[in-house]
């Protein structure tokens, strides 16, 4: 498969959001047995991005016939599409260096996911590096030598961050912990600096900055740039802080994935073209910003033609050409029939 680079950048206001209506579950509706039982693989039960899962969830089942699905939390993108090869769910949580890592059997993908399909892609993912603002630590270069957790122990989070340190020549001393635990260690003061994937407001780095304010770092241009060109899920991105952690530079130069939901070839033609005929319509993109509010900025057609690192799912590709838009070649499968 030829290795292309995509370049994807979005600048988004200030949102906000609230996710306590959704982290309930009550998905799996007792109709017909007709129905297609479904389960995706779900981030963390405390992320922003398992707030819209759960949100796009419940409103597949009330409107895609058929549909009747159910989340399982599994932790993380990687996690996810580990589970999705082995057949545990039927689709889950994905970001393109994950994707990227599948399709080329890298890292613990013991070969290339030939059957890997993506549904779509619905925000950009940017890392916030992220450092407590009583420290001498004002760029990445500071970072060297520092006790520092790079995201999530096992998470996507984790082995982007790396990489990009590692293509950057900074070598800081990691502290592996879960996201909940990393959290803990920054706020009794037994770490300074980590990092965190997300959109702005992030409720994860508020917490941060509410016990020990923080102050975001930016890559320079020439820095991301370089992190960009050397690997293809990757590219440039600026974000926003604005005054959600006090006092901030602006704009912030980082480097970016995407995050969507992938699936594999096995899911049913009509089950995702209905699926993502629903979440491309405005009544879907506007149930998606109830569990996660940045969507309702982002195009999520755009983001998926851009953003994508595995071929689309065939009822993927036929809805987007039913609806007038060019697929690139390197993103038809092979079993999808005009």
């Amino acid at each position: 498969m030829p290795i292309i680079k995509h370049r994807f950048s979005f600048s988004l206001n200030a949102l906000t959001f609230s996710a306590a209506g959704f982290l309930t579950l009550g998905l799996v509706s007792p109709d017909s047995e007709a129905q297609a039982r479904l389960a995706m693989g779900g981030t963390h039960s405390g992320s922003a991005f398992y707030s819209y899962q759960v949100a796009v969830v419940s409103d597949w089942n009330d409107n895609v016939d058929g549909v009747n699905m159910s989340i399982q939390e599994l932790g993380g993108a990687s996690a996810s599409t580990q589970g999705l090869l082995r057949g545990e769910v039927d689709m889950g949580i994905a970001v393109t260096s994950s994707d990227h890592q599948a399709m080329q059997g890298e890292g613990e993908y013991g070969s290339p996911a030939e059957n890997l399909r993506t549904l779509y892609f619905f925000a950009p993912l940017p890392l916030n590096w992220v450092v407590s603002a009583d420290t001498d630590i004002h760029s990445l270069e500071d970072l060297e030598g520092q006790d520092f957790n790079s995201g999530g122990r096992g998470t996507a989070t984790e082995g982007q961050t790396e990489t990009v340190l590692e293509i950057l020549g900074i070598e800081p001393e990691y502290y592996r912990a879960g996201a909940s635990d990393a959290l803990d260690a920054y706020q009794n003061r037994r770490l300074d600096a980590f990092v965190k994937a997300g959109l702005h407001p992030d409720g994860y780095i508020q917490q941060a900055h509410s016990s020990r304010p923080v102050r975001l770092l930016s890559m320079s241009q020439e820095q991301a740039e370089q992190v960009a060109d050397a690997r293809p899920y990757f590219s440039v991105g600026e974000i926003d802080a604005q005054d959600h952690y006090g006092e901030q530079q602006s704009p912030l130069v980082t480097i970016q994935t995407g995050i969507g939901i992938n699936t594999t070839s096995e899911l049913d033609e009509e089950t995702a073209y209905g699926i993502v005929a629903q979440a491309f319509s405005e009544a879907g993109i506007q149930a998606a910003a109830d569990g996660y509010a940045p969507a309702a900025a982002i195009d999520p057609v755009q983001l998926t033609l851009n953003a994508s690192v595995a071929p689309l799912h065939a009822g993927v590709v036929r809805y987007l050409e039913e609806q007038g838009h060019d697929v690139p070649e390197r993103l038809i499968p092979p079993e999808y029939a005009e």
